[in-house]
């Protein structure tokens, strides 16, 4: 018998809570459920079932149908729902349950809203706090702390992997309440409320599971394993428990797929350590709760693959045996003296630039095949959820640990079979010394050591998390080249406009501060989709963009009599437009909005110079876009250019002989 049919099946006390009731286990079946939680993979955790009676959790969702969008004029005021987007979820979701109070909202709105309190108070209840402490062995929680909310997930939202470690956190629950209207098609897993207004039930072909991720190599904490273990369904009146534990209770939620206005609603928060003054409150011991395991610390290390330096001294400007070799993979208007010239003054004003239609037409063609045809052979059905292998070979292998980034990446040992133009891009072009002498004459600045890789985000899995240098690092040149094939749209088009809509955009941000928990970080998606920075963060406003670090001026690109005849259709001058490449040198800067988002593209390069401490992310790419994003590039260390003294600068160019 399964866990849960044994819950559904144990005998319950009633407790009373205002004119509804908790029903909690008796003593014997209470140990029984302890040893379910003790024995647990791939952590200790609880699935418990009947805990709270149908009738409160059926006018909970009643009442959720009254909240409104908060701040707008038909919502309840200062509560409603907000939609929130960062690098590692997309939800909408209530104020703390915390403000359910005079102290924190009107009484008119309290008056509103009493079949959420009454649920409050049921699950921060003595009673029910003796009952978890009984489950789960944590030890004595905090009766005055509540930190908890009403979340709501609707096609496309998801949570990434997270351990939930942060502050006084010591066990965390999800209180399960999936509903959809009683218009909507009809399902086997939904049953219809007593009201008739809604029906309840979820089913699992629909997203939105809770997932749980082993620690790799089964060790008792360390970084996750790039695959779930185990997938516990959203059923209604379902409550799951587990501890919070640094670098072990590593948990996801998949994204929901479905629409119809199916909700998978839920309240979830955590119980806490007591605080000071309360019963049991002990300091907190920050070596014994080995935050450096926690998922927000993995996400903020650095990077753990080392650069590859370049062995040889870089060239003064482009050789004629640079331009040959680039003839074969760049659109020839990129390496055209008056081309060049621009793309560096516009480089070193904005530190960024875009570059449209970087290959050559006919190798871009088979650049778009080559990916398209594997797209259409790993997603036989779309409509369904991807499955977590997919794709994986033996030349893309699976990049992790997923508490900063998972994705596919291309070995470098071997050809691709599938996708042989990638291969030649990631181990001909982006290493060699003809185009790391482009870069540092577009850059004004000499690439010393590369770290590169192709990748592959497969929809519905893949995304990277906010990370970046240490600010006490160096600045680091990021080069990426656009290789999604259905982004291959028009510049400035709607369609082009739409492209953000399934994810997968890059995002430049500032790091969080010290504490934060990657669960709650906002990185202020004002300018992306519909996301937007919550009226409800008091987080600090980003920071005005720095200086950056441009060693060299304009003047360190210049055209001089040694510069060689390139030997190139006359016409190919002519062919590039200031569309073909652009920054946001010109805009005025939001302190609130990311630094640069970028959505995802096919045949266009992005060059961006990041500063120390600015951090980025790959947002999740959703199960709804129509492939995989591909991109291949990646970061350069980089060095100032020396000043050429009057002889060197008569035989230095953009192009020398």
């Amino acid at each position: 018998m399964t866990a849960e049919v044994e819950g559904r099946a144990t005998k319950k006390r009633r407790v009373d809570i205002g004119s509804k009731v908790i029903n909690l286990p008796l003593k014997d079946d209470l140990k029984q459920e302890r040893v379910k939680y003790e024995q647990a993979e791939p952590y200790k955790h609880a699935v418990l079932h009947g805990l709270i009676s149908d009738e409160l959790l059926e006018a909970v969702v009643e009442e959720s149908r009254t909240y409104g969008n908060r701040g707008e004029e038909d919502s309840l005021q200062g509560w409603g729902w907000e939609q929130k987007e960062t690098d590692i979820y997309k939800i909408q979701q209530t104020p703390d349950l915390s403000s359910l109070d005079p102290e924190h909202l009107p009484q008119e709105t309290l008056d509103r809203l009493p079949e959420l309190t009454r649920l409050k108070d049921a699950l921060y209840s003595q009673d029910f706090r003796n009952f978890v402490r009984e489950v789960t062995g944590c030890g004595p929680l905090s009766g005055k702390k509540t930190d908890g909310s009403v979340g709501l997930y609707t096609k496309g939202s998801h949570l990434l992997l997270h351990d939930d470690s942060i502050s006084t956190r010591l066990v965390s629950y999800i209180l399960y309440l999936p509903n959809s209207p009683s218009s909507a098609p009809s399902s086997s897993a939904c049953t219809l409320s007593s009201s008739g207004n809604f029906t309840k039930g979820w089913d699992a072909s629909w997203g939105g599971s809770l997932e749980l991720y082993p620690v790799e190599e089964s060790k008792e904490v360390g970084p996750p394993e790039s695959t779930r273990s185990k997938k516990i369904p959203a059923t209604w009146g379902q409550l799951v428990l587990f501890e919070v534990q640094p670098g072990r209770s590593y948990h996801a939620v998949e994204e929901v797929i479905v629409g119809e206005d199916r909700q998978r609603l839920g309240v979830s928060g955590w119980f806490h350590r007591p605080i000071e003054g309360e019963e049991g409150y002990e300091p907190m011991d920050q070596g014994k709760l080995k935050d450096d395991l926690s998922s927000l610390a993995q996400i903020t290390a650095a990077p753990s693959k080392p650069f590859v330096p370049f062995t040889e001294t870089p060239p003064p400007g482009l050789k004629p045996s640079h331009i040959s070799f680039l003839k074969d993979y760049l659109s020839p208007s990129y390496l055209t003296t008056q081309t060049l010239e621009k793309l560096s003054g516009q480089f070193v004003e904005a530190s960024e630039i875009a570059l449209h239609n970087f290959l050559k037409p006919e190798l871009a063609a088979t650049l778009k095949q080559e990916t398209q045809e594997a797209d259409r052979r790993d997603y036989s059905d779309p409509s369904r959820i991807t499955d977590q292998r997919a794709g994986e070979d033996s030349q893309w292998e699976i990049s992790g640990p997923p508490s900063k980034h998972r994705y596919l990446s291309l070995s470098t040992s071997a050809e691709s079979s599938s996708t042989p133009t990638m291969s030649k891009l990631l181990t001909q072009l982006i290493p060699s010394e003809a185009f790391r002498a482009w870069l540092s004459v577009v850059s004004s600045l000499l690439p010393v050591g590369h770290r590169t890789e192709a990748r592959r985000f497969r929809k519905g899995l893949d995304y990277t998390l906010a990370n970046g240098e240490d600010k006490t690092g160096e600045a680091r040149l990021d080069v990426w080249l656009g290789a999604t094939w259905w982004a291959d749209v028009p510049v400035g088009s709607d369609q082009e406009d739409d492209l953000a809509d399934h994810g997968g955009w890059d995002c430049y941000l500032a790091s969080p501060e010290e504490g934060e928990d990657p669960a709650v970080y906002q990185s202020k998606m004002a300018r992306q989709s519909n996301g937007h920075a919550p009226e409800s963060e008091s987080a600090e406003p980003g920071p005005s963009r720095s200086d950056g670090f441009h060693p060299a001026s304009e003047d360190a690109i210049e055209d001089s009599s040694n510069t060689i005849e390139l030997e190139i259709d006359p016409a190919q001058s002519d062919q590039l437009s200031e569309g073909d490449f652009d920054s946001d040198s010109e805009d005025e800067f939001d302190p609130d909005a990311p630094l640069l988002v970028q959505p995802v593209s096919f045949n266009k390069l992005l060059i961006v110079l990041r500063d120390p401490g600015v951090m980025r992310f790959v947002k999740y790419l959703g199960n709804a876009a129509e492939g995989s994003r591909w991109d291949v590039g990646g970061e350069f260390e980089v060095g100032a250019m020396e000043e050429a003294d009057e002889e060197e600068a008569a035989a230095v160019g953009v192009m020398s002989g």
